[in-house]
């Protein structure tokens, strides 16, 4: 039993990516042209939610939608004005039947983005974490040095004050 415990501890490091970097750290590595920064959320969150200052949109991640009727979303939104907000994003995405679909072409489209930058690293973030270090999980196994931008774009990039992209 220990031996398979240790072996599977092992495994968990083999495909761990290379770590955390604070916003200042990625910003850093950028302006040194040692990474590149991949944004992997949605092409409509870069775009309206805005995005660091040489930001490279490569979603890791759509999402398809069908949403419940009109009433029951109206019954959902009084639910949430008398009663205590969905605290859940789960809950949300049940009201419009919101599947998550990995991109196909997300690793593909990192290792270009790579070599066009002429970069051996690559930085990811998303809104606030989660997505980025799956997605830093997802280009390690690949065997590409990833690393993850802890606290994402709106609690780390906007908190430190760095420079914004598409203004």
């Amino acid at each position: 039993m220990k031996i398979i415990l240790s072996l599977l501890m092992l495994l968990a490091f083999v495909h761990a990516y290379e770590g955390d970097l604070t916003a200042q750290e990625a910003y850093e590595m950028q302006k040194e042209g040692k990474a590149i920064i991949v944004d992997v959320r949605t092409t409509v969150e870069f775009l309206y939610t805005g995005h660091g200052e040489g930001f490279i949109n490569i979603p890791a991640y759509y999402w398809t939608y069908e949403p419940k009727s009109v009433e029951v979303r109206v019954q959902s939104a009084e639910y949430e004005l008398k009663n205590e907000k969905i605290k859940d994003h789960k809950a949300t995405m049940k009201l419009y039947n919101a599947k998550e679909l990995v991109n196909k072409n997300f690793v593909s489209e990192v290792m270009q983005a790579m070599k066009m930058q002429g970069v051996e690293s690559v930085i990811l973030v998303c809104r606030s974490g989660p997505r980025s270090s799956a997605a830093a999980e997802m280009l390690t196994k690949e065997g590409i040095k990833a690393y993850n931008m802890e606290d994402g774009f709106m609690y780390g990039w906007t908190k430190e004050n760095l420079p914004w992209g598409g203004q």
